[in-house]
């Protein structure tokens, strides 16, 4: 054991200096260890004598103390993650034999054995029309590190079952979650009949949590750095819209409104009161007071900004994703970022935007 830790902490120690030469950014390199009896491999990203933060090959962030480490030794360079082949390997040995599990180019996708299959398809089509969207409007998208893991469960009970278990207690009426933590989403099939049934039941959360889960993968958020709320909610309900999620069977602007959010923002329109672009960029309290409002607003100012600044829109999602990992973001900061790119005049802004409504069908 003594000389395990020793070993860890030469590595940390190569880490630190690392990071103290370079200035920025993980570990170049990644390590295996062996931790309560789980084999890790993965990156470095945060480290200190109390704690290590490391991205695992499977996606999932592993948080421990360095005391708990054995049998640790240094990997290649750079971050690799596992193969669909070999992450589908890894969730077949998480899951009993009712369930099967499949692949497509990006995603490895747990479910009940039969024809729910068809989940995979409907998720690497939503990301294909993601990366659409995004790089028709200028953004550099990224390929995603590690395959991205979704398990569909057969109803809403399992569903529940297995979040708690897994200590996620979910509200009454959850139809679906990303798991930042894990890096996967997890949902259910609300028709409970696999690929023959309507799964517009909870499509929209679907589409809502699959495309949290694209957009940190694939650079357009950054996982491990502070976002602000109303950027990746609004994103997120974007594509709620099936004219967004499904473009090449929906054209018009009235095929990307989420009306349900519309109908939201123009129900508080006249009780709206000034300064509200500011308060949405600079602080995510608005979501803890009035979480409708602060939805409908978040929406409203993306789908502006999309429709009408689409490049800017593309430049500023980039600059907030830039940001470093696990640091804070600030009022000052983030107010700032939002003005380097659409201006100082958020009274203009602000005018723009509700003129953009009003003119809406």
């Amino acid at each position: 054991m003594f000389r395990c830790l020793m070993l860890l902490a030469a590595i940390l120690s190569g880490l630190i200096l690392s990071r103290t030469v370079s200035g920025e950014g993980p570990a170049n390199f990644m390590m295996a260890t062996n931790v309560d009896g789980q084999q890790l491999e993965g990156q470095p990203l945060r480290w200190d004598k109390s704690q290590m933060l490391m991205l695992g090959r499977d996606g999932e962030l592993y948080d421990f103390a360095p005391r708990q480490a054995e049998n640790s030794r240094k990997l290649g360079k750079g971050f690799r993650g596992y193969s669909i082949g070999e992450m589908r390997q890894k969730v077949r040995e998480q899951f009993d034999r009712s369930f099967d599990v499949s692949t497509t180019n990006h995603f490895v996708v747990v479910h009940p054995r039969g024809e729910w299959s068809a989940w995979s398809n409907r998720l690497e089509s939503l990301y294909r029309s993601f990366v659409h969207y995004m790089t028709v409007r200028g953004f550099n998208i990224k390929p995603p590190a590690v395959p991205l893991v979704a398990v569909v469960f057969r109803n809403q009970s399992e569903y529940y079952r297995y979040a708690e278990a897994n200590g996620s207690k979910m509200q009454p009426g959850t139809l679906g979650h990303y798991d930042p933590q894990t890096n996967r989403i997890f949902l259910f099939d609300a028709n409970s009949a696999g690929s023959g049934g309507d799964w517009s039941d909870n499509a929209e959360t679907i589409i809502h949590e699959a495309t949290h889960q694209t957009a940190y993968n694939v650079g357009v958020h950054r996982r491990f750095a502070e976002q602000p709320r109303w950027l990746v909610e609004g994103l997120a309900m974007m594509f709620e819209a099936r004219g967004v999620w499904d473009a090449r069977s929906s054209y018009t602007r009235t095929d990307r409104i989420n009306q349900y959010r519309l109908a939201d923002f123009r129900y508080n329109l006249q009780n709206r009161g000034g300064g509200m672009i500011k308060q949405l960029v600079t602080s995510d309290q608005f979501f803890k007071t009035s979480a409708v409002k602060a939805y409908a607003e978040a929406w409203t100012l993306s789908f502006f900004l999309s429709e009408t600044r689409p490049r800017e829109y593309s430049s500023y999602l980039a600059r907030v994703a830039a940001r470093k990992p696990f640091s804070k973001y600030s009022a000052r900061a983030r107010l700032a970022d939002f003005k380097k790119v659409f201006g100082s005049d958020l009274e203009m802004l602000d005018a723009q935007l509700v003129r953009f409504v009003e003119e809406l069908p």
